[in-house]
């Protein structure tokens, strides 16, 4: 099966944590925590389980690391991209000073909106 471009992970994003607004890294998928193979994006401060990639958005992973479960991160995943039908992700925009921009996460799109 062929990957479109619109199914990885661009692994270059700078998204921010939902709960926290602080950087997020970027993981290639397998680790014992992220059990479903899929590239996301995680937050690393301490026990901050919020997690993104661009078929689900945010979420966190709740439970004990061999058997986590997703879930929905309330009230924060509200656009997608209207190109690739992707969940947008929360980057700082230093263009606007304070806030941040919603941008795709697929790579070379350079759909954005932003806010305040």
């Amino acid at each position: 099966m062929k990957l479109s471009s619109a199914d990885v992970l661009n692994s270059h994003l700078k998204p921010l944590c939902s709960r926290d607004n602080r950087g997020m890294k970027y993981e290639a998928g397998g680790s014992r925590s992220n059990t479903a193979h899929q590239a996301s994006y995680h937050c690393g401060f301490e026990g901050c389980s919020v997690r993104y990639d661009g078929t689900d958005g945010y979420y966190m992973l709740i439970g004990m690391p061999e058997h986590a479960n997703p879930v929905d991160e309330p009230g924060v995943n509200v656009a997608k991209c209207p190109r690739h039908g992707r969940w947008l992700y929360r980057r700082e925009n230093a263009e606007l000073g304070p806030g941040f921009g919603w941008c795709c996460s697929v790579e070379g799109c350079d759909y954005r909106y932003d806010a305040i």
